[in-house]
């Protein structure tokens, strides 16, 4: 065997990069983009929110839906990681649209976003909402609601109140 070929060979995959047992480490390839679904039929809220998630440091894929209808047939056509949900809504509100998706999805993080409505909020909690935002939003709680909300669909830690 030629001395400098497996010089060569060795210095290129030093080059390359970190090395396990002399095998080159693949890049995790079951990382994926999570996808989140903001329903509100207030369109500038929506925007705001993708424009809010946008801005947190690991990319999310966006859907918008108008209704609780829409928000249903998004999630039966392809489950997100997370739904953002309006209660107030026209079509279908919000708490209807809850009972559908966890029929779907009965481990499917669902965040109520609503303006004081405490009843909507006690009922949403009874479902199994993974928490709440109160409109007008802090964006701050945004970002940590999203990020706990998408480590338990990853199974990465328990939901507010122990739930999985």
């Amino acid at each position: 065997m030629d001395p400098s070929a497996g010089r060569s060979g060795r210095q290129a995959t030093e080059a390359r990069g970190p090395v396990a047992s002399g095998v080159l480490m693949q890049p995790n390839e079951s990382r994926r983009v999570r996808r989140v679904l903001v329903v509100d039929d207030e369109l500038e809220f929506a925007i705001l929110m993708n424009d809010v998630l946008a801005t947190l440091p690991e990319p999310l894929n966006v859907e918008i839906a108008g209704n609780g209808r829409d928000a249903v047939e998004a999630v039966r056509r392809a489950a997100p990681d997370l739904v953002m949900l309006d209660v107030n809504m026209p079509v279908m509100n919000g708490l209807d649209a809850l009972r559908h998706i966890r029929e779907l999805d009965p481990k499917l993080p669902v965040v109520l976003v609503t303006a004081t409505d405490c009843h909507s909020i006690a009922e949403g909690l009874l479902v199994g909402v993974f928490g709440y935002l109160p409109k007008p939003i802090d964006l701050r709680y945004v970002a940590h609601l999203v990020d706990l909300a998408l480590s338990s669909r990853a199974g990465d830690t328990m939901a507010p109140g122990g739930r999985r």
